[in-house]
């Protein structure tokens, strides 16, 4: 609440003194102009990067990190999320559950990420989960172990409600992983046609998407491949040269 009450006080004079506003993906800037009523010109579109760390790896490179996390070996299904509302992780696990018994022991669900607030409907849902083995809550990961973690997972998992980019939706794209989306807010531009796309609030759909994202072998094939090649088209190098002419051109105006 205080974060939104400062935003309300703070931001229409932040959005009247700016020479030039930068937004990651189209989605908020659309958001920006027909929410906030700030003139087309003065928004930019920049999308952010991929560090290049992100990228696939052998097993005797993964075997370290998913040793400590109890995962070598296993072709898990990977989240990575803070533990909040807008992630959507409720009805995600809601969704794992319903997949045939067999498939989730093949492929249990780890999920990375910090504590966050009003997760007490996730906890309940993922607890019976982790007694059958199911699933494994990893907590918050360092940004060192995130690359392995995501390059040696079988399938990545995203079906947030809302996201101003998306930039796992990227790493896991750039780390060789399959990957679903949710097929909402700035997500579609980030993986285009790399991802397999559900309704993130209908749970028979994610289910669904969940089981083709992992038995389909021919599109989870052509998956890998279209992912790294919508990953090559995002680079930090990119993003901070558009943001240095965002910025010349906000001098000279």
């Amino acid at each position: 609440r205080e974060r939104i009450a400062y935003l309300e006080r703070r931001l229409p004079d932040t959005l009247r003194r700016a020479g030039c506003l930068i937004s990651d993906s189209e989605f908020i800037r659309q958001e920006i102009i027909t929410l906030l009523g700030v003139a087309p010109q003065r928004v930019r579109t920049i999308p952010l990067g991929v560090d290049p760390v992100f990228h696939p790896r052998s097993t005797p490179e993964l075997q370290p990190v998913l040793d400590r996390y109890r995962l070598a070996g296993l072709p898990y299904l990977l989240v990575v999320a803070t533990l909040e509302p807008r992630k959507n992780l409720a009805r995600m696990v809601a969704a794992y559950t319903r997949l045939p018994a067999a498939l989730r022991r093949r492929h249990p669900l780890a999920l990375a990420g910090a504590p966050g607030w009003l997760s007490a409907d996730l906890e309940r849902a993922i607890e019976p989960l982790e007694r059958a083995g199911q699933a494994r809550r990893l907590g918050y990961v360092p940004q060192s172990d995130l690359p392995l973690l995501y390059a040696g997972a079988f399938a990545f998992a995203y079906p947030s409600l809302y996201e101003g980019f998306g930039l796992p939706v990227l790493e896991a794209l750039a780390s060789g992983v399959p990957t679903l989306s949710s097929d909402r807010a700035s997500l579609p531009e980030v993986a285009g046609a790399a991802a397999l796309y559900v309704d993130p609030e209908d749970v028979d759909h994610l289910s669904v998407g969940l089981e083709r994202l992992l038995t389909d072998d021919p599109w989870r094939a052509a998956a890998v491949t279209a992912g790294l090649l919508q990953a090559r088209r995002f680079s930090w190098e990119r993003c901070v040269d558009q943001t240095v002419a965002a910025y010349r051109a906000a001098l000279d105006g």
